[in-house]
């Protein structure tokens, strides 16, 4: 596997998607979907991070305590008191507020994150509802007050 191959694969993919970005990149991940080579030529500047975040992201759910339920409900923390992670409860309420159904299942493979359909740039109601900037603004302040 030499970055060449990966390089010559991305020439392509801009010369298939006539110079479009957004259309070469669907077309890589698409390619690199059927060529384990040009996956791992891709993957493999970023397989020190990847690796990294996999193990945090495991050793941080060992490491917290299952949370247990409040005398106020299922209501987020307020911002900076107490660092306790959001329950699937919490979650799920968030989701519905933005008016989002059920979420969709967290993908098991690399290949499963890249078959993924790209979002719809321009969602009809999207910024229409003042709850989802509350939703959000309440979810940033949830991952600041984890640093």
């Amino acid at each position: 596997m030499s970055e060449t191959y990966v390089t010559l694969k991305i020439r392509e993919a801009l010369t298939a998607a006539q110079g479009s970005r957004p259309q070469a990149q669907r077309v890589l991940m698409a390619w690199a979907l059927e060529d384990d080579q040009l996956l791992r030529g891709l993957c493999r500047p970023f397989l020190k991070a990847i690796a990294g975040s996999a193990i945090e992201r495991v050793a941080r759910g060992a490491a917290v305590p299952a949370p247990r339920p409040s005398a106020t409900g299922s209501r987020a923390p307020a911002p900076g008191k107490g660092g306790r992670a959001l329950t699937p409860q919490m979650l799920d309420a968030i989701i519905s507020r933005m008016g989002g159904a059920q979420p969709a299942p967290a993908p098991q493979t690399m290949r499963d994150v890249l078959r993924r359909p790209a979002a719809a740039p321009d969602t009809p109601g999207q910024d229409d509802d003042p709850r989802q900037a509350e939703s959000l603004k309440a979810l940033a302040a949830a991952f600041r007050d984890r640093r």
